[in-house]
């Protein structure tokens, strides 16, 4: 299929070139919520899974543009990141002009599936969603199979993928793109957020060990990620040679290597003593374009269930 074609029988479109419903792929579905304009909603979802591996540049009021002379940033989109750079063959990526009544109502699968492709996980895009709820923040749905330590097994048959909710606001939309990246990590690949120590204090959870990169204490974290100590996900460098040639270089590249760089992070996830995660910052923290090599690991596991071949 080319961008465009209407998948026969759903109200789904390609939304990328070679799309094959017939191939050992996840779907991945963009929907609406919100957006009083469909063709700026595809534009969106277009420019912002940046498919080609490119950076997306960004206008100083959040638009996306193709021009370098509009813009003042740039970004990588999802596709743009490992381990889905490296695995666009294994996915079909569709758009909706379908909306959920409320911007969070299709979150599980096993709740609402308006669509019924295999191996799918829907994004949708709420553009202004906090008119709806002032309180709603991007969020993942919780109906997901893959969880550790083991290697990750595919099942069959089942539900294999969460949904997800991006909020966008609607006086800097671009803002939110980075959000599409860090809630499929949880939405497929069940990566916990490593922030919420940092940023919430302890949040009275009962058992510290969050699978891959959030281990209770470090005899833990040795066994998950022991081996891994001390690298860096290549992905930082792919990040720095996107950035030179959108135009917008990396200022401090080694200040990053040092935030992504594989350690016992003291703390860990959920700000209590001697509990560790697996770096200082990553995509499941302030949303940097990079997993760290754990999660990246875990991620790569998962998506080698697919073979991306014709069924």
């Amino acid at each position: 299929m080319v961008a465009g074609d209407q998948l026969t029988n759903h109200d789904l479109w390609a939304l990328v070139d070679g799309n094959d419903i017939e191939a050992d792929r996840i779907n991945l579905v963009f929907a609406p919520w919100g957006w009083p304009d469909h063709e700026a909603f595809v534009d969106y979802a277009f420019g912002a899974i940046s498919w080609n591996g490119d950076a997306y540049l960004i206008t100083p009021d959040g638009f996306l543009t193709d021009d370098p002379f509009l813009a003042w940033t740039a970004e990588l989109g999802v596709f743009a990141v490992e381990p889905w750079r490296s695995a666009t063959d294994r996915f079909n990526v569709w758009y909706t002009d379908v909306e959920p009544e409320i911007p969070g109502g299709w979150l599980n699968n096993r709740e609402a599936d308006p669509f019924g492709l295999p191996d799918q996980t829907i994004v949708i895009l709420g553009l202004d969603a906090r008119s709806f709820n002032p309180d709603l923040i991007s969020v993942a749905g919780q109906d997901l199979s893959f969880s550790g330590p083991g290697m990750p097994l595919r099942p069959d048959p089942g539900t294999t993928f969460a949904n997800s909710l991006v909020v966008i606001e609607p006086d800097y939309r671009a803002g939110a793109i980075p959000a599409i990246a860090h809630e499929l990590g949880h939405a497929m690949f069940g990566l916990p957020d490593e922030y919420v120590g940092e940023k919430l204090g302890f949040d009275g959870r009962p058992n510290l060990s969050s699978w891959p990169s959030c281990a209770e204490d470090a005899d833990e974290a040795d066994v998950w990620w022991g081996d891994l100590l001390g690298s860096v996900d290549p992905m930082l460098e792919v990040w720095i040679e996107e950035m030179a040639e959108a135009g917008f270089p990396v200022q401090d590249p080694g200040s990053y290597r040092e935030l992504i760089r594989v350690d016992h992070v003291e703390l860990g996830c959920y700000d209590v003593e001697g509990s560790v995660r697996a770096t200082r910052d990553s995509m499941m923290n302030n949303n940097l374009p990079m997993l760290g090599s754990v999660n990246r690991r875990w991620a790569e596991r998962i998506l080698a269930l697919w073979s991306g071949a014709p069924r």
